[in-house]
């Protein structure tokens, strides 16, 4: 592979990544490469042919193929970073950026908060002749019980995320490394004895010790198909998906007026400066009591067994 093979340094990055566990960016990176790849019909590109002009064509080809504005952006900030790291390590001159005229504009995502009416309905469904989208359901339950935890989380926990007796659920983020703590209400219990299991490691029979990232993935696909199920079978509006239940939980608790950073904190986010000064007046009881607030009529509504 030449220095300043574009291609190949984009590739390298990608390996990089992997290589450090990042797979969500290492799998952006390879979905950057490939459609830079397509676009440019695979042509050899060194670092000196990715010009304003060339970069400007991809944008627009971008669009032309119909893609969401913020998968658009994603692309194109994950091309750029590829292509000034790709400089740094030939060490290019760096003079003005092939992307210096390059101005993205963020377009607001659209809310994918369900109502609570909707998820006591899914709380309420008997599935228990087709265990598989039973467990898909109880899944995203867990998840809006216990403060929008989210999937990938989820499916890692062991009954080392239990503590205190199995009174506290505690777990780092997968994505950002936040660590958060909650009460173990009786719904997230019920359903952490519904598929309690002293031979497997993980709480609930999703992932095998041995999982790969793309298998993981597959995993994930399954778990939003069958979500798409339940949505087309109670004639929802909008398709839900693991993110619903986060976002749910969420927007329930500032419906409740929850404070923001008892929110953020419980949701784990820990890029708002300003929401981490306060953070650290609540404890596990202000974030217990917060998703009591919010959860506890799903968990009335679970089925026992």
């Amino acid at each position: 592979m030449k220095k300043r093979d574009f291609y190949g340094q984009m590739l390298l990055q990608e390996e990089d990544k992997r290589s450090c566990g990042d797979e969500s960016t290492a799998d952006l990176y390879r979905a950057v490469r490939n459609h830079f790849i397509c676009f440019s019909g695979g042509k050899d590109l060194c670092l000196k042919d990715v010009t304003p002009a060339l970069v400007e064509a991809f944008l627009k080809w971008l669009r032309e193929k119909g893609l969401r504005v913020n998968t658009v952006n994603s692309y194109m900030s994950n091309l750029r970073a590829m292509y000034n790291r790709a400089r740094r390590v030939c060490r290019e001159k760096m003079g003005e950026s092939p992307f210096a005229g390059i101005h993205l504009k963020r377009e607001e995502t659209r809310k994918r908060a369900v109502p609570v009416e909707v998820i006591k309905e899914i709380a309420a469904l008997d599935l228990k002749s087709e265990p598989e989208k039973q467990l898909a359901i109880d899944l995203a339950l867990f998840s809006f019980m216990a403060c929008g935890i989210p999937f990938v989380d989820i499916v890692h926990l062991t009954g080392e995320n239990l503590v205190e007796n199995g009174t506290v659920l505690q777990y780092h983020r997968q994505k950002t490394g936040a660590f958060i703590q909650m009460e173990v209400t009786s719904g997230i219990q019920m359903l952490i004895d519904r598929y309690k299991n002293e031979e497997r490691r993980y709480l609930f029979p999703v992932l095998s010790e041995d999982m790969t990232h793309e298998q993981y993935k597959a995993c994930l696909a399954t778990e939003n198909r069958y979500l798409k199920e339940i949505s087309v079978m109670l004639d929802l509006p909008e398709t839900l998906t693991t993110y619903s239940f986060r976002h749910a939980w969420a927007s329930e608790a500032y419906r409740l007026h929850v404070a923001i950073g008892v929110i953020s904190q419980a949701l784990g986010h820990t890029s708002e400066k300003t929401t981490r000064l306060y953070l650290q007046k609540f404890d596990v009881s202000e974030i217990a009591k917060a998703n009591r607030q919010v959860s506890e009529a799903i968990g009335s509504c679970l089925r026992v067994g």
